[in-house]
C-alpha cells in the first residue's frame, strides 16, 4: 500500500471524537508504559516509525483534495457575502497553528481583494473586547479557526461577536461543532479528529480553503488583476503534486532529521505569505521533537539573530520567489559566514540560496501563497523525522508519556476545556 492509500485510509477511518486528556492517577503514574494522550485522542499507541501523527501528515494530499470540493460552494457563498457587506477589513482569530493559517490567509486577503486583513490570538481578542468591539462592525468580517472545533478561548471570542452581531466565519474540520453554532457561516474542511497530538492535516486543509476563498474573492473585488482562473487551476491541482512529490520530501525530510536531530535548537525565517509557515513548522519541532525553536520574519533576523546563531542552531528559510527575496538572501550568506548550518525551501528555478546552505527542498511553484500550502509536509515532515532520529522521542505525545508533563497537561485541559 503506498503512502498516499495509507493516508486515504486514515482519512477514512477518523471519528468525530472529542479530546479528553483527563485520566485517573493510575494512568498518569503509567503514562510512561501507556500515555495518555494516545487515550485522550483515542488511537493505537505506536513505539517506533511511522507513528500515528506521521500518518496524519500522510493524509493531506487525500485531505485537501476532499476539503476543495467539500467547500467549494460555500467559499463561493461566503465570497458573494463578503462583497455585498461591503466587507472592508478581516480579522483572523485562532491559537498557535490556526491562527498560523490566518497569518498566511491574511497576507493573500491583502494582495489580491485589495481588503485588509490582520490576526490576533483568541484570548488578546477576548482581553480587547471586554467593551464596545473596536471595529467597525458592518463593514468588518471575523474568520475564527478551530480544527476540533472545540477550543474553548476561540469559542469564547466568536460569542462576542456574536452577541454584538458581526459577521463571522468559522473554519472548522467538524461540521456541527461549538465553534460554528457561534458564527454567521461555517466553512468544514475535511479530516475530522487527529490520531496523533499535534494538529497536521488541520493547517494544511483550512489554508487550502483559505485561499480558495480569497482568490475566489479577489476574482469578484479586483478583477483582471491577477489571473485568479489560473491560480483557481493550480490551487486544485495541489493534491496531485503533493502525491507526485511525496516520496522525494519524504526522503529528504528524513535525511535532514539524521544529520541535525542532535542540534540544540532552529530558526526559522519566513515573510509575508509564509509567516504562518514559519511559526508552523516552528510549533512543529516544539511539539513532535521537544526541541527548541525561533519563528521569525527577515528583518527580525537580520537585526537581532546574528549573536545566537552558531554551529549548533540549524536555521530553515522558507524562501518562494517574493518582495523578501533580498533578506532572505542576506540570511542564507550569513549562515555562510557563520558555518551555521541551513535549510532552505525553494522553488524550482532557484540557486542563490540553494548553493549557499546544507540541504534544499524544492517547491513547483511560483506563487509565494501556493507555496506556503504545497510546503506544508514538508513543514512538518522535517520536524517528525528529528524525533524518530532522535530514539528517544515519541513525537505522538507532545511529552504526555511522561508523568510530570501527563499532571501539567491534566491540570491545563481539564474534561471539556478544548
Amino acid at each position: 500500500m503506498s503512502k498516499d492509500e495509507q493516508g486515504k485510509k486514515v482519512l477514512d477511518q477518523k471519528q468525530r471524537k472529542q479530546f479528553d486528556l483527563h485520566s485517573d492517577r493510575e494512568s498518569v503514574e503509567g503514562t510512561s508504559e501507556s500515555p495518555v494522550m494516545y487515550k485522550a485522542l483515542h488511537s493505537e499507541p505506536k513505539t517506533q516509525h511511522p507513528f500515528n501523527v506521521y500518518n496524519d501528515i500522510c493524509t493531506e494530499p487525500a485531505a485537501v483534495e476532499k476539503t476543495l470540493e467539500l467547500t467549494d460552494d460555500i467559499t463561493t457563498k461566503v465570497a458573494d457575502d463578503i462583497v455585498a457587506r461591503k466587507i472592508n477589513l478581516v480579522i483572523n482569530v485562532g491559537l498557535p497553528t490556526s491562527l498560523f493559517v490566518g497569518m498566511n490567509l491574511a497576507s493573500a486577503l491583502v494582495k489580491y481583494t485589495g481588503i485588509q486583513s490582520w490576526y490576533i490570538d483568541s484570548a488578546e481578542f477576548i482581553m480587547q473586547s471586554t467593551g464596545a468591539l473596536p471595529y467597525d462592525l458592518q463593514h468588518t468580517a471575523f474568520f475564527f479557526y478551530s480544527g476540533s472545533g472545540s477550543t474553548y478561548d476561540t469559542i469564547e471570542a466568536a460569542k462576542i461577536v456574536k452577541e454584538k452581531g458581526g459577521y463571522s466565519v468559522a473554519f472548522t474540520s467538524i461540521a456541527g461543532s461549538p465553534i460554528t453554532q457561534k458564527c454567521t457561516q461555517s466553512i468544514v474542511a475535511a479530516g475530522g479528529m487527529d490520531t496523533g497530538g499535534s494538529d497536521t492535516f488541520h493547517y494544511a486543509t483550512r489554508l487550502a480553503t483559505g485561499m480558495l476563498l480569497a482568490f475566489k474573492l479577489g476574482k469578484k473585488t479586483n478583477p483582471g488583476r491577477h489571473d485568479f482562473d489560473g491560480m483557481l487551476k493550480e490551487l486544485r491541482n495541489v493534491p496531485r503534486v503533493m502525491r507526485d512529490r511525496w516520496s522525494s520530501w519524504d526522503a529528504r525530510a528524513r535525511s535532514i532529521g539524521q544529520r541535525f536531530c542532535k542540534k540544540r535548537a532552529v530558526i526559522v525565517v519566513g515573510g509575508g505569505a509564509n509567516v504562518g509557515s514559519a511559526e508552523e513548522m516552528a510549533l512543529k519541532f516544539n511539539e513532535m521533537a521537544s526541541m527548541p525553536a525561533h519563528p521569525m520574519v527577515p528583518t527580525r533576523h537580520l537585526h537581532g539573530v546574528f549573536g545566537l546563531t552558531d554551529e549548533q542552531i540549524v536555521t530553515f528559510i522558507i524562501a518562494p520567489p517574493s518582495p523578501y527575496d533580498p533578506w532572505l538572501k542576506q540570511i542564507a550568506e550569513v549562515t555562510t559566514i557563520l558555518k551555521a548550518p541551513a535549510v532552505a525551501l525553494v522553488n524550482e528555478n532557484e540557486t542563490t540560496i540553494a548553493d549557499q546552505v546544507d540541504y534544499v527542498i524544492r517547491i513547483p511553484t511560483d506563487n509565494e501563497h501556493i507555496f506556503g500550502l504545497l510546503a506544508v509536509p514538508a513543514l512538518q515532515l522535517i520536524p517528525y523525522y528529528f524525533a524518530v532520529a532522535d530514539g528517544t522521542i515519541n513525537p505522538d505525545c507532545q511529552r504526555s508519556n511522561m508523568p510530570k508533563h501527563a499532571r501539567a497537561w491534566n491540570h491545563v485541559f481539564p474534561p471539556g476545556s478544548h
